[in-house]
C-alpha cells in the first residue's frame, strides 16, 4: 500500500498502538505532576512517587520519538477521509506539538534531578548514573523550562478539547475520531487535571468540584449536539483556497499559546530561568544562617497545625528548605531565620526590594512574617515572594504557620529533627 492509500485508509495498527501508549503514559505522568507537590516532602511515598515520575517519563522520551518516527514514516496520522484539510491540518498540528514538547521536556526532567544532587531511580529498578554534578543554575533552568514545556501542553490540550467540540458539532468527529489515536483522550484528561490541580492550591474539595464541572460540561456538550445532529456532514476533499495563509495563522496561533505556556512559571509562581539580583557573597558551601540571631520557643505540633502542614504549610516546603547544608530552592533556606535581617541568607539572589527592605531594618520576627504572609506584595511591592495557596489572612492559620517554621528551622544542638528534646 502506497503512502497516500495508507493516508486514505487511517492511521497503520502500530502507529494506533504507540500513539495509546505514549498517551496513557502522559495521562499517568500528568496525574503523578499533580499529586507530587501536594505530598510531604519526606514522606516515603513521595519518593515512590518520583520514582514512577521517572520511570513513566523514559517511556514518554522512547515511545515519543518512536511516534515521531512513525508519523514520518506514515506522512501525518489523520486520514483525509475524517476531516477537511484546514481542520486535519490543525489537529495534526496540535498533537504534533505535545508530542515535540514532551520529547523535549524528558531529558531537562533528568537534569533537573541530577542537578539538584538526587539520585535518578525509575521505579526502583535501577540508579541511572549522573551525567552532571549538583549545579544550582543547571537545576534553575532545566527547572523552569521541564514545568514550562508541561504548561504548554496544558495548554494546548484545553484547545484541542475545545476544537474537538467544534469538529464534533460540524463533521461529527470528536475527541476519539478526530486526533490520532490516543490523543484525544490525552487532551481530555490531560486538561481535566489541570482544572483539579489550579483550584486545589489551598483544598482538595474545590479541584474535585471543578473537575467535576469541567467534565460535566463536556459530557453535556457531547450528548445535546449528539441528540441535536440529523446526519453525518459530507467531508469536503478539494483543497480550500487560502490554504498556505490558514496554515500559517494556525502555526501562529500554536506558537503563541506554547510561547503563552513558557512564562506561566513566572506568571504563576514568579520563578524565573536564570538567577538575577542581590546576592551575599560567601562561602558556596553556606546556604543557611549559620549563627542564631534569636531565641523561641516552640510547642509539639497541634491536631490544627498537622492539618495546616497537610494543607498550608506544605507549600512553604515546595519553594524553601529548612535544614542546615540544604541548597536553596525557588526560595532561600530558612535554617536559623527568626531575629536575621531580611534578605541576608548567604548565596541567594534577592529581589532587589526585598534586599532594600533588609537594609532598611527588617527583621523576621513573628510580626513581620505574619505580615508578609498576610501578602507579600501589600509588605514589600516588588518582592518575587508569593504564595502558591494564596495570602494567608486567618489568624489561626498565621499562627500555625508560624509555628510549624519555628519547628522546622530553629531546633537547637542537642535536639532531634522531629523537634522532641533528646533523652
Amino acid at each position: 500500500m502506497s503512502a497516500h492509500e495508507q493516508g486514505l485508509a487511517g492511521e497503520r495498527r502500530d502507529s494506533r498502538i504507540v500513539g495509546w501508549i505514549f498517551s496513557l503514559a502522559l495521562v499517568a505522568h500528568s496525574l503523578l505532576i499533580v499529586v507530587l507537590p501536594r505530598l510531604d516532602k519526606e514522606s516515603a511515598i513521595r519518593d515512590l512517587a518520583r520514582s514512577w515520575h521517572y520511570a513513566i517519563g523514559i517511556a514518554l522520551l522512547v515511545f515519543g520519538l518512536w511516534r515521531l518516527w512513525l508519523w514520518v514514516r506514515d506522512r501525518g496520522a489523520i486520514s483525509p477521509a475524517v476531516l477537511p484539510s484546514a481542520a486535519r491540518f490543525w489537529h495534526n498540528a496540535l498533537a504534533l506539538t505535545i508530542l515535540l514538547l514532551v520529547v523535549l521536556s524528558a531529558p531537562l526532567g533528568f537534569f533537573y534531578g541530577w542537578a539538584e544532587g538526587r539520585a535518578i531511580n525509575p521505579a526502583g529498578i535501577v540508579t541511572l548514573p549522573a551525567l552532571i554534578g549538583k549545579d544550582h543554575a543547571v537545576w534553575q533552568f532545566s527547572g523552569y523550562f521541564h514545568s514550562a514545556l508541561a504548561n504548554a501542553t496544558v495548554l494546548l490540550a484545553m484547545l484541542a478539547v475545545v476544537s474537538a467540540g467544534y469538529t464534533y458539532a460540524r463533521y461529527g468527529k470528536g475527541l476519539l475520531s478526530a486526533f490520532p489515536a490516543g490523543f484525544g483522550v490525552l487532551f481530555l484528561l490531560r486538561a481535566g487535571l489541570f482544572v483539579y490541580a489550579i483550584n486545589s492550591f489551598k483544598e482538595r474539595p474545590p479541584g474535585y468540584r471543578a473537575a467535576a464541572i469541567f467534565f460535566g460540561i463536556v459530557l453535556v456538550y457531547w450528548l445535546a449536539v449528539r441528540f441535536l445532529r440529523k446526519s453525518e456532514s459530507t467531508i469536503p476533499t478539494e483543497r480550500p483556497r487560502g490554504a498556505i495563509a490558514w496554515n500559517g495563522a494556525a502555526l501562529s496561533v500554536i506558537a503563541g499559546i506554547v510561547a503563552l505556556g513558557l512564562t506561566m512559571p513566572y506568571l504563576l509562581f514568579r520563578v524565573q530561568p536564570f538567577a538575577h539580583g542581590v546576592i551575599v557573597r560567601a562561602d558556596p558551601a553556606i546556604t543557611w544562617h549559620v549563627a542564631r540571631a534569636a531565641q523561641v520557643e516552640w510547642t509539639k505540633p497541634t491536631p490544627f497545625e498537622l492539618t495546616t502542614g497537610r494543607e498550608t504549610y506544605k507549600w512553604c516546603k515546595f519553594c524553601h528548605t529548612m535544614e542546615p547544608g540544604a541548597a536553596h530552592l525557588v526560595g532561600p533556606n530558612l535554617t536559623n531565620i527568626f531575629g536575621q535581617r531580611a534578605g541576608t541568607v548567604p548565596n541567594f539572589h534577592y529581589s532587589p526590594a526585598l534586599a532594600n527592605a533588609g537594609e532598611e531594618g527588617l527583621v523576621w520576627n513573628e510580626e513581620t512574617i505574619r505580615q508578609y504572609i498576610a501578602g507579600p506584595d501589600d509588605m514589600i511591592p516588588g518582592t518575587s515572594m508569593m504564595i502558591s495557596s494564596g495570602p494567608v489572612t486567618d489568624p489561626a492559620l498565621q499562627d500555625a504557620v508560624i509555628a510549624s517554621l519555628k519547628r522546622d528551622t530553629m531546633f537547637a544542638e542537642g535536639e532531634r529533627p522531629d523537634k522532641s528534646p533528646a533523652p
